[in-house]
C-alpha cells in the first residue's frame, strides 16, 4: 500500500468530534472507538477456526443458496469484509459465496502475535473450506493483500481451487517487493505509532487494539492512499467497520523489509495450477495494470490481465459494473 503524508484540512479532529458524541462514556468503553469485535458482541455472524491449538471466534457471512458451488472473497489489508458487499451480493446468483474478517482483522477476534504466520494464515482457509465445501473445490476472489494470499493457498493447494480472480494483487514474491517498495510503500512501520505496538507485545489487550484500531483507520480517512487512487486528493469512499492494525503490523514484520530483504514467495507450486487466472488492474493505481502486466502474470502458467480505465485500487467500489463483467465472463458458472 502507498502511504502518503498528510491528512485532509478543514475537518475536525475526529477525536475531537468523537469526545462530543460520545457524552461521559470512556473511551476504554467497548464499542465507543470502534464496533466491537464477535468475542464481544455475540449478536455477530460468527464461525470460530481453531489453528495450531488455539481456537478464535472469526467475524463471517455467507450469501446464496447452500447448495451452490462454494466461492471465497479474501479481502486486503487496511479493510475487512463490509467494501466486498458488492461483489458478494452480485455472485450470489450462482455461488454461495464466503466472506469473512480474517483473524484479527475487522470484527474478528484480535490473535497475539505468534498466533500468525503466512502458514496458519493458509490454515485459516483451509479451515473454512472444510466447514463449507469440504469435498469438493472452491473459486476464490482476492483483493490486495486478500490476492496474495489467494495466490499462496492456491501455490500450497491446487487440487482445491477452481478458479482464481485477483484484483490488484500486492507483489507476489519478495524480490518483487523489493523493486516495486519505493514506488508502493511510502508509510515507515518505524514511527512511535507503530513502534507502541512492539511495546505491547503479548500483552496487548481489547482496549489497546480499539485504540490502535482508531488511529489506523486515519490512514483510511486521509490522502495518505493517494498513489491508488485516480484523483489523489479525493479518493473512493471505502466503508470498513474497523482496521486491525496489530495485525497489520504482525503480518509487515512476516514478510519482511527493504533493509533486510523480502523473503516471501507466494508462488512456489503455482505450475500445479494450470486453469486461466484473472487479473483485474485499474489504470490509476500503483499496483495498477501495467505493474501487474509486468510482474504478476509471469508468477502464472496462464494468466489474463485485465485493465480497467479510471479505476484505481478500489475498483470494485468505482468500477463496479467494469469488474462485475469481467468476473462474470471468466467463472465458469456463468459460462455454464
Amino acid at each position: 500500500m502507498r502511504i502518503l503524508s498528510g491528512l485532509r484540512v478543514g475537518a475536525p479532529p475526529l477525536l475531537f468530534v468523537l469526545l462530543l458524541t460520545t457524552g461521559c462514556r470512556s473511551l476504554n468503553d467497548i464499542g465507543v472507538l470502534v464496533p466491537p469485535t464477535v468475542d464481544e458482541d455475540p449478536n455477530l455472524p460468527s464461525t470460530s477456526v481453531e489453528i495450531h491449538g488455539k481456537t478464535r471466534k472469526i467475524h463471517l457471512k455467507t450469501f446464496g443458496a447452500p447448495d451452490l458451488p462454494v466461492l471465497f472473497v479474501l479481502h486486503g489489508s487496511y479493510t475487512d469484509t463490509r467494501p466486498y458487499a458488492n461483489i458478494c451480493q452480485g455472485l450470489s446468483d450462482r455461488y454461495r459465496v464466503v466472506i469473512w474478517d480474517q483473524r484479527g482483522c475487522g470484527l474478528s477476534e484480535r490473535i497475539t502475535e505468534e498466533e500468525f504466520t503466512l502458514e496458519s494464515a493458509v490454515e485459516e482457509i483451509e479451515q473454512i473450506k472444510k466447514q463449507f465445501s469440504p469435498d469438493k473445490k472452491v473459486t476464490i476472489v482476492g483483493q490486495s493483500w486478500g490476492g496474495g494470499l489467494a495466490t499462496l493457498y492456491t501455490s500450497t493447494h491446487p487440487e482445491n481451487v477452481e478458479q482464481l480472480a485477483l484484483i490488484e494483487p500486492m507483489p507476489l514474491k519478495g524480490s518483487d517487493m523489493q523493486e516495486l517498495f519505493n514506488k508502493i510503500v511510502e508509510f515507515r512501520y518505524e514511527n512511535p505509532s507503530w513502534n507502541a505496538m512492539v511495546r505491547h507485545g503479548r500483552a496487548i489487550g481489547p482496549g489497546d487494539h480499539a485504540r490502535l484500531d482508531y488511529r489506523a483507520m486515519m490512514i483510511l480517512r486521509s490522502t495518505m492512499t493517494s498513489g491508488y487512487h485516480c484523483d489523489a486528493q479525493n479518493p473512493p469512499a471505502w466503508p470498513i467497520h474497523r482496521v486491525g492494525a496489530f495485525l497489520e503490523y504482525v503480518r509487515n514484520k512476516r514478510l519482511g523489509n527493504p533493509i533486510s530483504g523480502f523473503s516471501y514467495d507466494f508462488t512456489r507450486g503455482l505450475d500445479a495450477f494450470q486453469d486461466t487466472v484473472l487479473i483485474l488492474g485499474g489504470s490509476c493505481s500503483a499496483l495498477g495494470y501495467e505493474m501487474q502486466k509486468r510482474y504478476s502474470q509471469a508468477h502464472f502458467p496462464r494468466a489474463r490481465v485485465v485493465e480497467i480505465p479510471n479505476a484505481g485500487h478500489r475498483m470494485n467500489i468505482e468500477k463496479f459494473d467494469e469488474v462485475m463483467a469481467n468476473f462474470k465472463a471468466f467463472l465458469k458458472q456463468y459460462r455454464r
